[in-house]
């Protein structure tokens, strides 16, 4: 859900404040719900309800963000592939 925010109440201090979006796809299986964060490859989360699943994504993004930073330019100790 996109939210409109008249031009007059947004100031270039506070669009530095607003945390970026990020597209999601929520999808009910298994008795659970499980959310898809569409701009993050491979980052995902699960809840017992709808509400539940898109908090616990929240929390997912917030992971994928610091990880990513984390190991931005940090070469890897070891690369090999397993099979699941």
């Amino acid at each position: 859900m996109h939210v409109h925010t008249p031009a007059a109440l947004t100031s270039p201090e506070m669009e530095s404040q607003i945390a970026p979006a990020f597209r999601i796809a929520v999808h009910r299986a298994k008795g659970c719900y499980f959310v898809r964060v569409l701009d993050l490859p491979g980052c995902a989360s699960r809840g017992a309800t709808e509400v539940e699943a898109v908090e616990n994504a929240r929390a997912a993004i917030r992971t994928y963000l610091w990880i990513a930073q984390a190991l931005a330019g940090d070469t890897a100790t070891l690369e090999f592939e397993i099979r699941a």
